[in-house]
């Protein structure tokens, strides 16, 4: 984002980044968002293999609609249930 921010003469105030508000982002951002994430790849590509983590990544649809149905209350339609039983089938046909 640096050269666009050159060229259309944005102007950069950090003082914006001392905010609670925004600090506490950036720290998500960088600690939870990038760092762990980062750390659990590592350990599952370790433990799981690269081939068979990267098959895994397609079990995340499927838990963030579980996800959303506990924690935000999103009803789970017919339309997420057919994706989600396509990504388990598509997932175990993978792993013959």
């Amino acid at each position: 984002m640096i050269p666009p921010i050159i060229f259309m003469g944005f102007d950069i105030d950090l003082i914006y980044l001392i905010e609670p508000v925004n600090l506490a982002n950036m720290l998500y951002l960088g600690i939870g968002a990038s760092a762990l994430c980062f750390l659990t790849w590592n350990f599952s590509t370790k433990f799981l293999g690269i081939v068979k983590a990267t098959a895994y990544i397609y079990v995340i649809p499927v838990i963030t609609v579980i996800t959303a149905y506990f924690i935000l209350g999103e009803p789970i339609t017919w339309m997420k249930t057919i994706g989600m039983v396509l990504a388990i089938a598509g997932l175990a046909i993978s792993q013959k």
